[in-house]
């Protein structure tokens, strides 16, 4: 067994099972398994009969699903492994979760005083030092917790982080409900953290619910701004990339039954992962009758168009191709948005699909979407990616 091993975390979305074959399922099914490359899998808050009222609905159990996946890191975890974390949906949002606590507070040794559920609370304070911001402090004006976090925890990197489409208000589909705190599941920050070496987030085009609204990854410093420099510069687009696909939300995550749409964004994003030397069985490949696929109507389709109903029948549009958010922190930088060649070939051989927010975007940038024949930047659809 070498020094170094790869370990991977698949951590799946509220209402997935097994049965659902997600993409995350189906990147872990096809993930190596042995001394040098050790697999997680949580199927994810309310995928027992029991928990999805209360995981689907209110967030339930997402704390306990970071802190689980932290505390297997701790008992595998060696010294310059190289940790990958998968996530889908509110999946992608525990991912999140969790690369944020590394990223905050470093990785606890075994046998540390601190306790993982206090490591945890501390990280959701918002408002702390990092591990990394302690290291240059003296002990003498640390608290007891300061301390320990410097001695027993260390700072890790996170080598890749996979995600599909994640759902940053974790899809609670009507509004505001008594004694359920929707904020207090609210993401700690949209920001990438220094520690993901590389990011990619694939997302849905065609998703229309306002519960599932996307939340991409941000940077705090323009791509234009030269005083970031460093580990503040803004990252590369092959690093960190955002890449719109089209489809509903569980088109593009998958689980939807004789979904051929899920395959594309789930060999993007397997591409992306073994070029970062995660090892699979076999690959994914695209089914050659893709741009026939169903896009579902996830708007209509939810509680029996109870949901539609609720919101008037009016579809929420995802924008795509923004370069800035503005937030309570501030303005934000959207990072590295591109749109999948796949979704430009639809267009061209389907005049039934017209997405308004895909309109909107060509529009704007005065493209002829048919005459697009390769994915492109979506700030900037004359730069092509690969």
């Amino acid at each position: 067994m070498s020094s170094k091993k790869r370990i991977a975390l698949f951590l799946d979305g509220t209402w997935n099972t097994v049965q659902n074959n997600t993409n995350v399922w189906r990147t872990k099914s096809l993930c190596v398994t042995n001394d040098e490359q050790i697999n997680y899998y949580s199927q994810g808050v309310g995928t027992l009969f029991g928990q999805r009222l209360m995981g689907g609905a209110f967030g339930y159990g997402l704390d306990a699903e970071v802190i689980n996946a932290y505390e297997w890191l701790i008992e595998n975890y060696s010294p310059d492994d190289q940790i990958y974390i998968f996530g889908f949906s509110r999946g992608a949002y525990t991912a999140r979760a969790l690369s944020g606590l590394i990223s905050e507070c470093g990785l606890l040794m075994a046998g540390s005083p601190l306790s993982v559920e206090q490591l945890y609370a501390r990280y959701r304070k918002r408002e702390i030092r990092s591990i990394r911001q302690l290291a240059h402090e003296p002990d003498s004006s640390l608290t007891t917790e300061e301390r320990w976090l410097k001695k027993y925890s260390k700072p890790v990197a996170i080598w890749f982080i996979g995600v599909w489409d994640t759902v940053g208000a974790l899809g609670i589909p009507f509004g505001r409900i008594p004694l359920i705190s929707r904020s207090e599941y609210n993401f700690l920050q949209t920001d990438l953290w220094i520690d993901n070496d590389t990011a990619y987030h694939a997302l849905a085009i065609d998703e229309h619910r306002a519960a599932f609204a996307p939340t991409l990854w941000t940077w705090p410093y323009s791509k234009d701004d030269t005083s970031a420099t460093g580990a503040y510069a803004f990252p590369t687009i092959g690093n960190v990339e955002q890449r719109w696909f089209a489809g509903a939300h569980a088109n593009v995550g998958g689980g939807y039954v004789d979904d051929v749409l899920a395959e594309r964004p789930l060999n993007w994003l397997m591409q992306k992962a073994a070029a970062r030397g995660l090892v699979f069985n076999d690959s994914a490949s695209i089914d050659p009758d893709e741009q026939a696929g169903k896009v579902n109507n996830s708007f209509l389709e939810m509680a029996f168009g109870i949901y539609a109903l609720f919101h008037l029948f009016i579809p929420y549009q995802r924008k795509i191709g923004r370069n800035t958010i503005v937030g309570s922190a501030g303005i934000k930088y959207l990072v590295n948005e591109t749109i999948d060649e796949s979704v430009f070939a639809r267009w061209a051989t389907n005049e039934s699909y017209r997405p308004r927010n895909l309109m909107e975007w060509a529009s704007r940038f005065n493209v002829e979407p048919e005459t697009v024949k390769s994915s492109v930047r979506a700030d900037d659809p004359s730069i092509q990616v690969m």
